[in-house]
């Protein structure tokens, strides 16, 4: 190795790693198939300790990303050590969010499948650096600009002083082999614009970047610190309950203020930056004399009420249901559904949003929104029986409405979809007990 660490410096300092956390068996090493992960598991593994290899396939690349599932499996098997892999559904959006989102829930649900309290990760010295500069981007604070953690719950990352080139010239050294995933050469992903186009650039103002914003990092981790303190002797103060008692929050300075509630919601915030917080500390201010609630995520809200300022949550719609045993209005979630028994055949031409279905309340019929298993029958279509799922992608309804339909039910077996279809199941005819069905918000 021409510059940087040895591979005997890079094994040591994860030795130093393992000590300084109290790392014992089993170990859990995620592994991808690229350079960093195959160079972390290949130091763990010599190190004689019990490891796991563990391989989400992700499915975005077809062919290759079989290719990477193989690969680890095989490497995994070179070092003597157990392998399992899961791949996504197809149904998993193509996001690096989303991505992130089931790489996190699988990794969790593998330390309780191999009973094991470490799950290792393999983000390095760059990795840092370019989330760094993407938060910066994005319009971080202090907190963002602190560093990827080392050590956080079950996940450890013993790579994260140890630059990309000199992993890799570990892995030249010690002949081994990896994978390169494709998709890190797109520059449609933002992490990689970053590190293909604008890191590139940055080096021209200052070749040692990477370190640099390393040592920005660690600066911020220790004024962060500092702030931690401040705020958590200022949270002692105005918290009861867990609810920010509202006369005390409104005597603070404004930055603490900004604090205070930057960090009471801002981890359920799907995106967290200046401007965002800072309107729900306007949204206080604005409503701190009457009752007001502001949305923090899917029913999730930031409530002023009886002189609290708390976290309340909206009833979850998925596990909402009414009964329907008769013609009546009934309430779910801001809208109405009025049912209404009809004495003759109405002109279906002249119909709009409104469905007309044979009901028989002798059977129990439920109102609520979709579940995983529901079967429908979409009236006029000859094929029968279908998935609710296959029926609604069919019809090209986004995914965000599918959530919002209404159903009429029989267990598992969708009668209505509330404004769209009714199944063959509740056709009308002459002969039958025509209901009116129709929506009002």
């Amino acid at each position: 190795m021409q510059k940087g660490w040895s591979t005997m410096q890079i094994v040591e300092s994860v030795k130093k790693y393992l000590k300084d956390y109290k790392v014992e068996n089993k170990i859990i090493c995620a592994i991808s198939g690229g350079c960093d992960s195959v160079v972390m598991t290949h130091i763990l593994s010599k190190l004689g300790l019990e490891v796991v290899a563990i391989h989400l396939n992700h499915n975005w690349r077809g062919e290759e990303s079989l290719r990477d599932e193989n690969f680890s499996r095989e490497f995994a098997k070179s070092l003597g050590i157990e392998f399992y892999s899961e791949k996504l559904s197809f149904d998993v959006k193509k996001t690096e969010t989303d991505a992130r989102e089931a790489r996190y829930l699988f990794f969790k649900s593998c330390a309780k499948k191999f009973n094991s309290k470490y799950v290792f990760l393999a983000h390095n010295k760059n990795d840092n650096a370019e989330t760094l500069l993407y938060r910066v981007i994005k319009g971080t604070g202090l907190k963002g600009l602190c560093s990827i953690p080392k050590h956080r719950d079950i996940f450890y990352r013993p790579l994260l002083d140890i630059t990309r080139e000199e992993i890799e010239a570990y892995a030249k050294e010690n002949n081994l082999k990896y994978v390169n995933d494709s998709s890190n050469d797109s520059i449609k992903y933002k992490r990689n614009f970053i590190r293909k186009e604008i890191l590139p650039l940055v080096k021209k103002i200052n070749p040692d970047v990477i370190c640099a914003l390393n040592n920005l990092s660690q600066v911020a981790n220790m004024q962060y610190e500092i702030v931690s303190n401040g705020l958590n002797k200022a949270k002692e103060d105005i918290f009861f309950n867990d609810k920010i008692i509202l006369e005390k929050y409104l005597s603070l300075s404004e930055p603490l203020k900004y604090e205070i509630i930057n960090d009471f919601i801002g981890a359920d915030l799907k995106y967290r930056d200046f401007k965002r917080i800072k309107s729900y500390v306007d949204f206080i201010e604005k409503n701190k004399t009457s009752a007001s609630k502001k949305s923090i995520c899917k029913n999730l809200f930031l409530e002023i009420s009886n002189g609290f300022i708390f976290k309340s949550h909206l009833q979850d719609k998925n596990m909402l249901e009414i009964q329907i045993s008769q013609e009546g209005k009934y309430t779910f979630g801001d809208k109405t559904v009025v049912i209404k028994k009809l004495n003759s055949m109405p002109d279906f031409k002249n119909l709009k949003n409104i469905l007309c279905a044979n009901l028989d309340f002798k059977k129990p019929i439920t109102l609520r929104t979709r579940r995983k298993g529901d079967i429908f029958s979409p009236f006029g279509i000859k094929q029968g029986k279908m998935k609710l799922k296959d029926y609604l992608i069919n019809k090209k309804i986004l995914r965000q409405t599918r959530d919002n339909l209404l159903l009429l039910t029989h267990d598992s077996e969708v009668l209505c979809i509330l404004g769209v279809q009714i199944s063959q199941k509740v056709a009308v005819n002459n002969n039958s007990n025509c209901y009116e069905i129709k929506i009002t918000e």
